[in-house]
This record gives C-alpha cells, structure tokens and sequence, in this order.
C-alpha cells in the first residue's frame, strides 16, 4: 500500500509539473477486465466488469505528436467462480473477485484534425498498482472456510499487486470539449506470487496460501482490460 501511494504522489508531480501547454482531459468509463489462467492442459478465464475514472495531460511534442501521462483509479468486480477450482486441489467457490488499482499511463498519441474535430491513435505502458483485491462469498477450500466474508489475495501472498501493461486505442475529441476513447492492455507480469507463497509466523502457524496447492505448477494469470470511456477537456 505504501508503494502504490509512493507511485501515485511521484505521478501526481509529474502532471502537476508539466508546462502551460498541456490540454488537461477529466473523464471516467467502463472496462472489462480478463484474467486469464494458463498451466499445462489448462486455459480458463474470468472476466470482471468495472468503471474508472481519472484524469491526463496532453503535451504536445509537434503539430500531431503528443506524449499523454495521466493518473486512474479502476474498481472491478465479477464472478471469481473459475479462479481456485482448478488444478488438483478440491475447492468449492461462489462468489465474487473484487479489485481496486490505481493506474499510471503514459503514452503517445498521433492525432489528425478533420472539420473542426480531432482523430487520434494512442499507445504506450501502463503501471497497474493493487490496491485491493479480494474474494467474497462462501468459500471452503484447504481447511478454511469464509462465509459472506472477505479473503485478501495480497495479504495472503496469492497475488502480485504491481503489474506492468502494454496497450493502445483509438478515440476523437469532438469540438473543444468531448473525448471519446476506445482501447485494450496486455498485462505483462504474471499476477500469482511465486516467489513466497507461504509464510510461516513466530509461533510457526503458516499465515498464507501456497499457490502451488491451489493451482498446478507453472500457471500464470495474466489480466487484460478493454476500455471506452469519455472527458471533458480543458
């Protein structure tokens, strides 16, 4: 949690420091978010609805070259059914996956004006923060069992909260005042911790997961996102 307020305050910074020329762009949308599983003989995906909303800078580099950093908080929530019953661990799962990011863009962006509008075309990396990222429902899975409460995947070590994503877009600014956006990310790092997967507390009772119980070796999760989304300039 500290890092992500780190990163969001060093963004933060870097907007309010650009120069005078900067066209500020406010809005919010929805996306859809996938995770998808992937391990030997396996492929399954869950797929989270959310909305997000934030805000960016346009600086102009030339007539029709623009570097665009910018600053987001997402919230996405959906059925988390296919996300532990996998592998050969035996787990019953209903219930929902619901996660909060603060995501930090910066692309390049190509724009062509036409009859008083602006068409452009955008790409560029994405720094995904974790703020949360929980399950919750009625969950029996390894001896413990949660019933209409909540199991952090950060605190218990299943989850990754830092991804790095790649994507681009497309979208228009109509007049001086209306964006509409339309654009995907690939996230780049696997989302499972693999690194440590179970702690174990001074009194030596575990205090996480392993990964490696709940999902076969070598499984990754990777999220991708799909957003259309629309500001208002200033």
């Amino acid at each position: 949690m500290r890092k992500a307020l780190t990163i969001a305050l060093a963004a933060g910074l870097l907007l309010a420091g650009t120069n005078a020329f900067a066209q500020i762009s406010v809005g919010a949308g929805y996306s859809n978010v996938t995770q998808k599983i992937q391990a030997s003989g396996l492929d399954k995906t869950i797929s989270l609805n959310g909305l997000y909303a934030g805000m960016d800078y346009g600086i102009p580099l030339t007539q029709n070259i623009s570097i665009v950093p910018g600053l987001y908080y997402e919230f996405s929530s959906g059925s988390a059914d296919k996300l532990l019953n996998i592998g050969a661990a035996s787990a019953l799962l209903k219930g929902r996956l619901e996660e909060h990011y603060i995501d930090v863009p910066f692309k390049f962006m190509f724009s062509i004006p036409y009859q008083g509008n602006k068409f452009f075309a955008f790409a560029g990396p994405t720094a995904s923060i974790g703020v949360s990222s929980k399950l919750k429902g009625d969950v029996k899975i390894l001896g413990f069992q949660l019933k209409g409460d909540f199991l952090d995947m950060y605190d218990k070590d299943i989850f990754e909260s830092m991804d790095l994503m790649l994507g681009g877009g497309v979208g228009a600014d109509i007049g001086k005042m209306l964006r509409v956006t339309l654009g995907y990310n690939w996230g780049m790092f696997n989302r499972l911790n693999t690194d440590s997967n179970s702690q174990q507390s001074q009194d030596g009772s575990s205090s996480g997961f392993n990964v490696g119980q709940l999902i076969r070796d070598n499984a990754t999760i990777n999220r991708q996102q799909f957003y259309i989304g629309v500001a208002v300039l200033f």
